[in-house]
C-alpha cells in the first residue's frame, strides 16, 4: 500500500468508482506524457517487471507487440531481483515508484537500461531510471484501477516505439471510453442477481491469462472474496474439487477458447456453480466489439473491475482501502512493506 490511507468514504460512490470514471481522460494524459519520451535503446531486448497490478499492466501493454520474435520477456520483481537475468533493457512499472522488490530488481541489475513507469516524479523509480516515464494522473484508491489502465497504455506505447510499428492509440482510448461506460450498468445488473458467492475462479488462456490474474487480484482487494486467476485448462486439474454452489466462474475467452470454455461452463452446472462469461455462453454473458486480440483482455478488465466494484458495494465493503483501516491488516502490511517501500 502507499504510506497513507486515502480518503475513507462510507458508501457509494467510493474512490474506486470515481477513478474508473476518470480513466478515459487519464488515458489521454498518459498518451500525451509518453509520446514525449525519446527512447534511445542501447541494445535490443526488454524485460518487463513489477508487482501485482503494475506487473500485469506492463505485460498486457507489451502484448501489443505480439511475440515479436522473443524481443521481450517478463518476470515479477522478486523473481527478477533474485533468480533471473534480464535483457539489456528493463521496463519497470510501479504506480508509487517505490515498490520494494521492483526497486531491488533494477538495483541488482544496474548494467541494464531502465525505463521506469510511475505516477510520482519524486519517487525512487523516477530518480533511478535511465528513462523515467512520469504519468500525471494519480490514482486516489488503493485498488489502483485508473493507474492500471494508465500503465497498460504507457507500456503499449513504449512497446510500439521500440518495435517501430504504428498503432491507433487514439482509437484504443475511444474504445475504452465506450467500454467503461457500458460496463458500469451491465455489471451492476449481473451483481444484483448473485447471492452467497464465496469463491471465484477467473479463467483465461493466451493473451487473456494475465487478464484473469489481474481480475482475481482486484476481486480480492475490492470484495475480500477468495479469488484465483488461473489458466483455462489448468482449472480442470484440481480446482474442480473446490468448486461448488457458492463458486462463480468468470471466463475471458478468445475465439480459440470458446469451445473449451463452453465445456467447462456445462461441467460446473453439475455442482451448482454459476458462470459469468466474456465472449462465451454462460449464466451471464458479456459481448462487445473489439479490434484485435491485444485490446480484448484490457476491455474485459473494464468489465471485471466494475463487477468487483459493484460486488463490494453490495457486500458493504469499502474497496479503496484493502482492510487497512483494521489494525491487524495494517500491522501486517507495515511488517512486509515498511514505510517508503510500497
Amino acid at each position: 500500500m502507499t504510506d497513507e490511507l486515502p480518503e475513507i468514504r462510507r458508501g457509494h460512490p467510493y474512490l474506486m468508482y470515481e477513478m474508473l470514471k476518470e480513466t478515459p481522460e487519464a488515458l489521454k494524459v498518459t498518451q500525451r506524457d509518453v509520446d514525449r519520451i525519446d527512447l534511445d535503446m542501447r541494445r535490443s531486448g526488454v524485460t518487463v517487471t513489477g508487482n501485482g497490478t503494475s506487473y500485469h499492466a506492463g505485460v498486457l501493454g507489451f502484448q501489443f507487440t505480439g511475440n515479436n520474435n522473443g524481443l521481450w520477456n517478463s518476470y515479477m520483481g522478486y523473481e527478477l531481483a533474485n533468480y533471473y537475468t534480464p535483457f539489456p533493457n528493463i521496463l519497470a512499472v510501479s504506480h508509487t515508484g517505490k515498490t520494494y522488490s521492483t526497486m531491488e530488481a533494477i538495483r541488482n541489475h544496474h548494467d541494464s537500461q531502465v525505463i521506469g513507469i510511475t505516477h510520482y516524479s519524486e519517487s525512487p523509480l523516477a530518480k533511478e531510471s535511465s528513462i523515467p516515464v512520469i504519468i500525471n494522473a494519480r490514482d486516489r484508491s488503493l485498488c489502483n484501477t485508473k493507474a492500471f489502465f494508465d500503465n497498460v497504455l504507457a507500456s503499449a506505447i513504449i512497446s510500439r516505439k521500440i518495435s517501430g510499428d504504428d498503432y491507433d492509440f487514439n482509437g484504443f482510448i475511444d474504445i475504452m471510453d465506450r467500454t467503461l461506460y457500458r460496463a458500469d450498468s451491465e455489471m451492476k445488473s449481473v451483481v444484483s442477481e448473485l447471492e452467497d458467492i464465496r469463491n471465484i475462479f477467473v479463467l483465461g488462456a493466451g493473451y487473456n491469462f494475465i487478464a484473469a490474474r489481474e481480475t482475481a487480484q482486484k476481486l480480492k482487494e475490492a470484495t475480500h472474496i477468495h479469488s484465483e486467476g488461473i489458466e483455462l485448462e489448468e482449472y480442470n486439474h484440481g480446482c474442480t474439487s473446490v468448486t461448488d454452489k457458492n463458486t462463480l466462474i468468470i471466463t475471458i475467452s478468445g475465439h480459440k477458447d470458446r469451445d473449451r470454455t463452453g465445456q467447462i461452463v456445462k461441467g460446473i452446472r453439475h455442482v451448482g456453480s454459476r458462470s459469468l462469461t466474456i465472449n462465451g455462453t454462460g449464466d451471464f454473458e458479456i459481448y462487445f466489439d473489439t479490434r484485435n486480440d491485444f485490446e480484448f483482455p484490457i476491455q474485459s478488465i473494464a468489465y471485471t473491475y466494475y463487477f468487483a466494484y459493484h460486488m463490494a458495494v453490495k457486500l458493504k465493503i469499502n474497496p479503496d482501502i484493502l482492510r487497512f483501516d483494521e489494525k491487524e491488516y495494517y500491522d501486517f502490511d507495515m511488517e512486509v512493506f515498511p514505510p517508503g517501500h510500497h
